[in-house]
């Protein structure tokens, strides 16, 4: 199953094991078996699964998060459904909610499952987190953290997932204790760019322009941070306390910024750009022969639209994968 939301309202379900429709239409392209459409004209502009795929948490562009029970839309329902949504918080946040994401379950390692715990984060520099298993949004908020700054993305982390890394809208990033509401520290401030620059090789080659992403990796007990650029590479960076390594470098995949990232089994990454690519990274092939002092750099392993990648000699004193 895969579930997306966008800027038109609609939050759609698509079972993959349903055959792609062959309507003018549709494009070939699997149908979606069941559809929900936020209230009042509202964008949705995240959402995260939770519950065992039961449930699904919707952040609005009217500083709202809904909760849609995604069983009931099972059995054959087509089109969009008119079904209310379970509840809503109404109180957290006065602007865009950027982000919402159910904490992954410690025990599960990979993530597969999540507890009751939601985060939200918004425009207004809020990031709050509720025990969505209480009855109400009064009882349910567990503690609140202000960043001071617009809050693009969160990502829980730890050995028992207490820690958040928040990326901001100015391309910063802060590490906090979300249970006791506790700042860990800041990464360098409006400098991190700069930092991380310099320790992906100081080149505009692999120059950090923007913050894409963030990934934790519990087999590895490891915290990465991922930062492109308009040329397309990117850099995989290992973030501890008040310190960051550069890991990996990528290259050669997309000629765009780095919009989207999925990673599996913790070594190989899939990314999406704004040039219309879809690139796989196989990340163990290049790291086994690199001094951990100095970065990998990789071209994909294969990619899929805009034309594919343009492929590109290994650089000297550096493991290059090769693509398929």
């Amino acid at each position: 199953t895969v579930i997306t939301s966008g800027v038109d309202g609609l939050v759609r379900v698509f079972d993959l094991r349903s055959p792609s429709s062959s309507t003018p239409k549709s494009g070939g392209l699997c149908p979606a078996a069941t559809e929900f459409r936020l209230p009042r004209s509202e964008e949705a502009l995240s959402h995260s699964v939770g519950y065992g795929g039961a449930l699904v948490a919707v952040g609005g562009s009217r500083g709202l998060v809904h909760f849609y029970d995604l069983r009931g839309g099972r059995g054959g329902l087509s089109g969009t459904a008119t079904q209310q949504p379970l509840g809503t918080y109404r109180d957290a946040h006065t602007e865009e909610v950027t982000r919402v994401r159910f904490q992954p379950s410690p025990s599960s390692g990979a993530g597969a499952s999540t507890t009751s715990v939601l985060a939200t984060a918004s425009e207004d520099g809020l990031m709050h987190f509720f025990d969505t298993s209480r009855p109400n949004e009064e009882l349910a908020l567990q503690s609140s953290c202000n960043l001071l700054c617009p809050l693009r993305d969160v990502t829980f982390f730890g050995p028992r997932l207490e820690g958040v890394l928040c990326l901001t809208g100015s391309e910063t990033a802060q590490a906090w204790h979300w249970d006791s509401a506790q700042r860990i520290c800041d990464y360098g401030g409006e400098n991190l760019r700069g930092t991380l620059s310099q320790l992906s090789g100081g080149t505009p080659e692999f120059g950090v322009e923007y913050l894409a992403g963030a990934h934790w990796d519990h087999g590895r007990q490891e915290l990465s941070l991922v930062g492109g650029n308009a040329r397309g590479n990117a850099a995989i960076f290992k973030m501890d306390v008040n310190d960051a390594q550069c890991k990996h470098r990528l290259r050669g995949g997309h000629r765009g910024c780095v919009r989207g990232m999925a990673w599996q089994a913790g070594r190989r990454l899939f990314t999406g750009g704004e040039d219309a690519r879809l690139c796989e990274w196989t990340l163990d092939a290049i790291s086994l022969t690199q001094p951990s002092s100095s970065p990998s750099t990789a071209v994909p392993r294969r990619s899929a639209g805009g034309g594919g990648p343009t492929r590109r000699g290994k650089s000297k004193g550096s493991a290059t994968a090769s693509p398929y």
